[in-house]
């Protein structure tokens, strides 16, 4: 009779253990049950929505102003007071409208669209011209380009550039790069150089438009096209919006990510994903805290959307030299709004030694949640890739800006990067738990949308809610253990 007892309690706690699994019922300490419960979908998309409405946001420009007091209302509402920072002057440009269409032949009139314009392309009014298909442009010009726009297969250097504005070209299409499930039917954006002098426009157009073009061409079809292109390219200054959740000790962690769209283009994923997870995550903590459901953190908590990406971060460091001390660790929020292959959520960069602490804990967190309804499939650390805001706080960025050096843990979550995949060796002794790829490699997952014309909500966090959802909680839960101590953590 025992042994049947024992048998039924073993088959009883068997089918429960299925339930919870099935359910995604899983350990959580109060704090991030409440976190977890407190983060919003609709308003992380629609902030998302929002931001990329006011256009670009380059730094310096209207829409980026517009876009640093969307932010700034956006943490006053949470209950912070907030500091503009001011950072220098730089070129900045700022296209107002654009046009670009097939004039004739008639039947592919409709054929250009999701085009873009590449930033710092001067104003021109509407001009109308022949399109010619020039294959090798760094070669020996032929005669006859007078008054013609060029249809390109690569981008040119900027010696070939001028050489073609001396020649009279009017204008240069860029076709897209021919890169797997990229670009087929959407503008990979270029840009010309950042200069007040460029005097012809270029605008980027998709691999299908371009490879139509070039066949009407080829067949010794008459292609007209007309364009237009109001821009304004100054001096100005970008705007940073900084908030502080205040804590027991002046140290913190600084919490970022940039607020323009460095493309040029929409910047959905890149970098409104980010901008949003940011202030969600500060929106959700300054709530439970000011609701008493966690205390105040031990550490403080900074939050900043950079006014431009690494050149705003720069000025940060710059002007609190003496102060680097205070900051315990940088964690970047950078495109979080879609992963064209993988559920994963990334974290950067555990080939630097000072990180192992801070990745560790953010290890931790990715692969306890991992499977669990409302989180991500699978996670990772990954070794370093280059080109965002964590890497300003590194060594070598810091000797380049002439500041003391200091080993500031610096990391990046994403949850997917650049225009394809990459894999790349994972670092030794990093091997997640739920990394369902090869345990000694890491794929990094990619953007179908990166740097184009098609990185609009649409596509990306409107399509896979999830991955900014995700990427919100693992920085808030990591925030959590962190700021408020690892020994706080069942509380």
């Amino acid at each position: 009779m025992k042994i049947h007892k024992l048998a039924s309690h073993r088959t009883a706690l068997l089918a429960l253990s299925v339930v919870l699994v099935w359910s995604g019922v899983f350990p959580q300490s109060k704090r991030e049950q409440a976190l977890d419960n407190a983060v919003s979908t609709t308003r992380l998309l629609g902030q998302v929505r929002d931001l990329v409405r006011f256009g670009p946001r380059t730094g310096g420009t209207k829409s980026g102003d517009g876009a640093a007091a969307y932010v700034t209302k956006r943490l006053k509402e949470a209950g912070y007071a907030v500091q503009l920072q001011t950072d220098p002057k730089r070129l900045a440009y700022e296209v107002k409208n654009w046009t670009l269409r097939v004039d004739s032949p008639v039947v592919l009139k409709t054929t250009i669209r999701n085009a873009w314009v590449g930033a710092f392309s001067p104003s021109v009014p509407k001009t109308t011209t022949a399109l010619v298909y020039l294959e090798r442009p760094d070669d020996a010009l032929p005669d006859g380009l007078k008054n013609k726009s060029i249809l390109l297969d690569a981008m040119i250097s900027e010696k070939t550039y001028r050489r073609l504005v001396q020649s009279g070209v009017r204008a240069l299409v860029l076709i897209s790069p021919n890169v797997d499930a990229m670009y087929s039917d959407w503008a990979m954006i270029s840009d010309l150089w950042e200069s007040s002098r460029n005097a012809i426009p270029l605008f980027n157009i998709s691999r299908n438009n371009g490879r139509t073009l070039k066949k009407a061409i080829s067949d010794s079809t008459s292609v007209v096209i007309s364009f237009s292109v109001r821009s304004a390219v100054d001096s100005a200054s970008p705007k940073t919006v900084l908030a502080t959740l205040e804590g027991e000790t002046e140290q913190y962690y600084l919490v970022c990510a940039h607020g323009d769209s460095d493309s040029g283009g929409p910047g959905a994923d890149d970098n409104a994903s980010g901008v949003s997870a940011v202030l969600e995550t500060a929106r959700v903590l300054k709530t439970l805290v000011k609701t008493g459901r966690i205390p105040i953190p031990k550490y403080s908590i900074r939050f900043a959307i950079w006014g431009t990406e690494m050149f705003s971060t720069a000025h940060y460091v710059r002007q609190r030299q003496n102060e680097l001390q205070n900051i315990l660790a940088v964690l970047n929020v950078d495109e979080v709004g879609t992963g064209a292959t993988r559920d994963c959520i990334y974290f950067e960069s555990n080939d630097v030694e000072h990180n192992a602490s801070l990745l560790r804990t953010f290890m931790s967190v990715g692969d306890e949640y991992a499977g669990n309804k409302g989180f991500w499939e699978e996670s990772t650390t990954n070794p370093s890739q280059g080109g965002t805001d964590s890497y300003v706080f590194f060594p070598r960025f810091l000797r380049y800006l002439k500041v003391p050096e200091s080993k500031i843990p610096s990391m990046t979550i994403f949850t997917g990067a650049w225009n394809e995949l990459k894999t790349l060796p994972q670092t030794l002794g990093w091997r997640s738990k739920s990394w369902k790829g090869h345990p000694d490699s890491v794929t990094i997952d990619y953007s179908a949308y990166y740097h184009s014309s098609l990185d609009v909500p649409e596509v990306t966090t409107e399509k896979e809610p999830h991955n900014v959802v995700g990427a919100t909680k693992a920085l808030g839960i990591g925030l959590l253990r962190l700021a408020w101590e690892e020994e706080e953590r069942k509380k």
